[in-house]
C-alpha cells in the first residue's frame, strides 16, 4: 500500500534568502552593488548563526511553535494551515493590546500583512533547534494530521512498546508553555522560564559563534559594532580572529563603495556630489590608517573563514576583493585613481549587465545620490537586539 504520510518536505531557507534580498532593496543604503553580499552573509552566519536582518524580537521564536501548536488541533491539515494564518492576524491584535508596537510584524498593515513571522523565523527556529525536522509550516500540519492518524493506530496495537516508536511531532518537546490568555493582550518581555530555555538551546545550538559566546558573556557597553564590545579581549582566539576579519572587511570594503558613487556622481555632472564622495573618500583614508585595517591582514586565513560556511563562493567575488585590497594597500588617491575606476566600472557591469548604472543612461537617472552606502555590521544589530531581550529578563528575574 502507497503511503500516505508527507513528512519530506522542503525548508523555506532559500525563500527567506530571497525575502532578505528583497527587504534590501527598499532601502537604497543598503543595497549590495558590488555584489559582496555572499561574503557579508558567509561571515554574519558565522559570528550570529540563525539570525536574519528580517528579525525584530526574540521571543517570536516562541510565538510562532505557540501558534502552530494551537492550530494543530484542528482536524485536517488543510484547516491546521488555515487556522494557523488566521491566528498569526491575531497576534498582531495581541502584542499591539499588550502596549507593543516597534517591533510588531505587521503593526501597519494588519489584516493586509503578506509576510507572515512564520516566513521571517522559520530559518531561526531550525537553526536553534526549536523545529527539530526540515519542513514548511504546511509540511508540519500535514506531519500532525500523519502523527494522530498513526498515534490512533498505534494505541490499538498489541505491542505495548509501540507508542515508545513513534516519530517525533516536528517541535522541541521541552518548548515552554505559553502564558495564559497571551493572545488576548501580549508583549516581547521574556519570562525567567523562557530566557533560561532561549538561552541554554540558542548557546548549545551555535556553540562556537559569537551569539553563543554573548549569551554566557554580556558586555558593559551597547557599541554599533561587535569589535567594539569592552569585553571581546575574554573571547576565544577564534572567536576574535572572526572579529577581527570582520573589522577589516568593514572598513576596507567602505571605499569601494565610494569610489562606485563618486563615479556616478561624476558620470551624472553633479558636481556638489563629487566633491562630497571626494571628501568622504578623503575621511576613508584617515580611518583604513587609524584602524590599521590592512596591516597584518593573513588574506589565506581570511578566505578560509569566508569559505568555510560558503564553499561554493565565486571565484570572480574573491578576485575583486583581492584586487580592491591591493589597490588600497598604499598611498593611492582614489579620487584620481583610473585603475580604481576602472575595476569598480568592471564590477558593476560583472553583475548587473546593461543594468549597470555606469553604462545605462536611464539607471543612472535614477540613481538618489547615494547608494549602497550602509556600513556592514554582519547583522550585529539584530544579534544586539536579541541579546538584549536575554539579558532582560534576567535582570528582572
Amino acid at each position: 500500500m502507497a503511503s500516505a504520510f508527507g513528512w519530506l518536505d522542503t525548508d523555506s531557507e532559500q525563500r527567506r534568502k530571497m525575502l532578505e534580498v528583497v527587504e534590501l532593496f527598499k532601502e537604497e543604503g543598503t543595497v549590495d552593488e558590488l555584489g559582496i553580499g555572499s561574503i557579508r552573509d558567509a561571515l554574519a552566519d558565522s559570528l550570529f548563526p540563525g539570525t536574519s536582518v528580517l528579525h525584530t524580537r526574540l521571543r517570536y521564536v516562541l510565538f510562532i511553535p505557540w501558534l502552530m501548536q494551537r492550530a494543530a488541533a484542528r482536524k485536517s491539515s488543510a484547516e491546521m494551515s488555515a487556522e494557523f494564518r488566521t491566528l498569526e492576524y491575531r497576534l498582531i491584535d495581541s502584542l499591539l493590546a499588550g502596549g507593543e508596537r516597534l517591533g510588531v510584524i505587521g503593526n501597519t498593515a494588519r489584516s493586509s500583512l503578506k509576510r507572515m513571522p512564520s516566513s521571517v523565523y522559520w530559518a531561526a527556529l531550525g537553526a536553534w533547534g526549536i523545529r527539530t525536522g526540515d519542513f514548511s509550516a504546511e509540511g508540519y500540519f500535514r506531519r500532525q494530521y500523519d502523527y494522530r492518524q498513526l498515534s490512533a493506530r498505534t494505541a490499538k496495537a498489541d505491542d505495548p512498546e509501540a507508542r515508545e516508536l513513534l516519530p517525533g511531532t516536528g517541535l522541541d518537546p521541552h518548548l515552554p508553555q505559553p502564558p495564559d490568555e497571551w493572545l488576548k493582550a501580549s508583549g516581547f518581555a521574556l519570562t525567567p522560564e523562557e530566557e533560561q530555555y532561549l538561552s541554554d538551546l540558542i548557546a548549545t545550538s551555535a556553540r562556537g559563534s559569537m551569539l553563543s559566546w554573548l549569551i554566557r558573556n554580556q558586555p558593559g557597553n551597547d557599541p554599533d559594532y561587535v569589535w567594539e564590545i569592552d569585553n571581546l579581549s575574554n573571547a576565544p582566539e577564534q572567536l576574535r580572529d572572526l572579529v577581527d576579519h570582520g573589522r577589516r572587511f568593514h572598513t576596507a570594503i567602505h571605499g569601494a563603495i565610494l569610489v562606485y558613487n563618486l563615479l556616478l556622481a561624476r558620470k551624472s555632472a553633479r558636481d556638489d556630489m563629487v566633491a562630497e564622495y571626494e571628501d568622504r573618500l578623503d575621511q576613508w583614508r584617515d580611518e583604513l590608517n587609524v584602524t590599521a585595517a590592512l596591516d597584518g591582514w593573513n588574506r589565506t586565513e581570511w578566505w578560509a573563514t569566508i569559505r568555510r560556511p560558503n564553499p561554493r563562493l565565486r571565484l570572480v567575488t574573491m578576485q575583486f576583493v583581492d584586487r580592491w585590497l591591493d589597490l588600497i594597500d598604499g598611498d593611492l588617491d582614489l579620487t584620481k585613481s583610473k585603475a580604481a575606476g576602472e575595476l569598480i566600472s568592471t564590477r558593476e557591469r560583472q553583475i548587473k549587465g546593461g543594468r549597470a548604472r555606469l553604462v545605462n543612461q536611464a539607471a543612472l537617472d535614477r540613481w538618489s545620490g547615494g547608494s549602497g552606502l550602509g556600513r556592514h555590521d554582519f547583522r550585529w544589530l539584530i544579534a544586539r537586539g536579541h541579546l538584549a531581550d536575554l539579558y532582560a529578563a534576567r535582570a528582572a528575574s
